[in-house]
């Protein structure tokens, strides 16, 4: 019996641990977790969040004209001059490096009390764009959830990949010992030999590409869940599919639901505030003023040597433009267009929806028929195999007609995978157009 070496001992048994450690240290990313990784750190969320926080902190009566403003003035100023008044009554004064000190101060009120109602469609107007940015928040969540959705299931795609090519060389491995043997015992050729033996590389050398493919699948997911894109992590799933998708429910959620659609019918409304807010201005604007003065003033460079001013005031003003150079007609020419504009836009992208939607349901359709041939297919496929390479054992068949059926049964598994995987991407981009997509994952 061979003794073995204490350090050697000592050190399979750290490696053994190590190895242990790491794998049990890999993270299992979950669909559900991925997306909620996503939705509370991916940039283009926070970015959609910090713009409705902005809309939402302009949406104010103050920022509307609703309130009045408010304004403090203060001043102080002194000079040195020289003075010389005559007066009709006789009276001079003159003063060579007179001193003079003045004061002043105030608090003025100015509120709009009437502006053509402008003031009740500036805050409609800020509450649709408060809006806006509410529905494109929700845009922004939706398709960082349908990329995280084809990212995640295409890992799992590659992984299978890997999974199925590992196999395909673990075919390979068997028929060159079988040819190794068959030639060692004279019933085999050089020929056969080297065949296998150029085969098996060729297999590893595509699982070897196709494990570069899995690991920047990784890198992709991390990146839309804005983490270090190193992060190491496994996922345990297999690509699944949601209830059947109808063609008919998708596309009443569509029209009521997507939120594309939804800021285009808010965008027609804020062309249509815009268009109010152009007529509002042939009305006059009434102000109601208010303030307290504080003036003061204590000079050696006058007549009136001190003058002190200190009290309230209130007053109405109100002004009306008579004239502009048509600008005001023409601004409201302007904003009829632009209303115009914005309900084609509307139509524009409705039709492009619909049409998208056609498309992308037909593929569906098709890509669903052919999981479920190719599921058929693959089945043929294996027992194929299973029988070939039994035959090939006892020398029944050739290398060549072994190696065509092992071909056929990888092709039949990555055409399976393949047609999950674009199925499962239809699925996700349907739930997208329906508006949904974010529900479905709640």
């Amino acid at each position: 019996m061979t003794s073995v070496n204490p350090g050697s001992r000592i050190f399979m048994v750290f490696a053994l641990a190590l190895f242990a450690w790491n794998a049990h240290s890999q993270q299992i990313v979950t669909l559900e977790s991925a997306i909620k990784t996503g939705l509370d750190n991916n940039y283009g969320i926070r970015i959609a969040r910090s713009n409705l926080q902005v809309a939402t902190n302009d949406a104010t009566p103050g920022n509307a004209g609703f309130l009045p403003t408010i304004d403090l003035a203060g001043s102080y100023t002194y000079s040195v001059n020289e003075a010389k008044v005559e007066m009709v009554t006789g009276q001079k004064l003159d003063v060579g490096n007179a001193n003079t000190n003045i004061i002043g101060g105030g608090l003025n009120l100015n509120w709009t009390l009437f502006d053509g109602c402008n003031m009740f469609i500036r805050y409609n107007r800020l509450k649709t764009l408060e809006e806006i940015g509410a529905l494109n928040l929700r845009i922004a969540a939706e398709n960082t959830v349908a990329a995280i959705t084809v990212a995640f299931f295409n890992i799992v795609k590659q992984a299978t990949e890997v999974q199925i090519l590992t196999e395909q060389v673990d075919i390979s491995k068997f028929r060159l010992e079988l040819a190794k043997t068959m030639y060692e015992t004279g019933s085999g050729s050089e020929l056969e030999l080297l065949k296998s033996r150029v085969e098996l590389n060729a297999d590893i050398s595509a699982l070897e590409d196709q494990k570069t493919r899995h690991i920047n699948s990784k890198t992709y997911l991390n990146q839309l869940l804005a983490r270090e894109i190193s992060t190491p992590f496994e996922v345990n799933d297999s690509i699944v599919f949601q209830k059947k998708v109808n063609y008919d429910s998708v596309y009443r959620d569509m029209l009521v639901f997507n939120h594309e659609l939804l800021i285009a019918g808010k965008d027609i409304e804020v062309a249509v505030l815009d268009l109010k807010s152009a007529g509002a201005r042939q009305f006059p604007e009434i102000d109601f003023l208010a303030g307290l003065t504080y003036y003061k003033n204590e000079t050696e460079a006058s007549m009136v040597k001190f003058n002190r001013l200190f009290g309230p005031s209130v007053g109405i003003s109100a002004r009306v433009n008579v004239f502009d150079g048509f600008n005001m007609n023409r601004q409201r020419q302007d904003a009829k267009i632009s209303v115009l504009v914005k309900e084609i836009e509307a139509k524009r992208l409705e039709l492009k929806l619909k049409a998208y939607l056609v498309r992308i349901f037909n593929e569906y359709t098709n890509q669903m028929q052919l999981v479920s041939f190719e599921l058929e297919n693959l089945e043929l496929a294996r027992r194929n195999m299973e029988i070939a390479t039994a035959s090939y054992a006892v020398g029944a068949i050739s290398s060549l007609q072994l190696r065509e059926i092992q071909k056929n049964l990888l092709n039949a598994r990555l055409r399976l995978l393949t047609a999950r995987f674009e199925a499962k991407t239809r699925e996700t981009a349907l739930m997208l157009l329906s508006g949904k997509l974010v529900l479905s994952y709640n």
